[in-house]
């Protein structure tokens, strides 16, 4: 099944950067760093096709998993019990599909909500760089990277937008919940953050 990669960037729009990770990611030496290369889809071999493969299946898990659950919190309980299903919901989902696609997965931005969000030692240049469009690395030992661009959509406004623009309870929400925020001040179709992916070696194709 083919996944659409623009699809998947915009159902998570609304929480990227709200919730906590799992667990952080672990940094690399920078003589490390420096060997992950960038590289294009059509140039990857049959291994890095697979590994591209798991990479969307994993992110559209998480977006779909995630929107669910904030959907259900904003319809219950507005904005304000979006932040906090968010912040609780967000890293269990997080695991359960780094588990159950045998990879690592999160979502980072230059301007975190949660300061745990810090990208992977690969991704940081990229991300100081704000690249704007889907990026793809390989790794020393095999590995694929994946930072996958989010662009923030007019309704996620309420709890990013201008600083004046956002109601007062759900600035108490996330002064509570986050309280080293960053992450105001966006307008509709701003870049605002990304998904990021790495697959070990090895991983071969899913079934779809």
């Amino acid at each position: 099944m083919r996944i659409w990669t623009g699809l998947v960037v915009v159902l998570l729009v609304m929480s990227v950067g709200c919730a906590r990770q799992a667990e952080p990611p672990v940094a690399e030496e920078p003589a490390a760093t420096a060997q992950w290369q960038a590289i294009a889809p059509e140039q990857m071999t049959d291994t890095q096709k697979a590994q591209h493969e798991r990479c969307l299946a994993a992110v559209n898990s998480l977006a779909s998993e995630m929107m669910g659950e904030l959907t259900a919190a904003l319809d219950s309980g507005g904005p304000a019990e979006g932040i906090a299903v968010c912040q609780g919901k967000a890293p269990q989902v997080a695991a359960q599909v780094a588990e159950e696609y045998d990879l690592a997965i999160g979502r980072t931005s230059f301007a975190l909500r949660n300061v745990s969000n810090t990208a992977p030692m690969w991704a940081q240049d990229l991300v100081t760089e704000r690249i704007g469009e889907p990026v793809y690395l390989a790794g020393p030992a095999g590995e694929l990277g994946a930072l996958l661009p989010i662009r923030l959509k007019a309704e996620c406004q309420m709890c990013h937008g201008p600083a004046e623009q956002i109601a007062d309870e759900v600035k108490a929400a996330i002064a509570e919940n986050y309280p080293e925020d960053r992450a105001t001040g966006f307008a509709a179709g701003d870049l605002r953050g990304w998904f990021w992916v790495e697959v070990p070696a090895g991983a071969t194709e899913i079934e779809m």
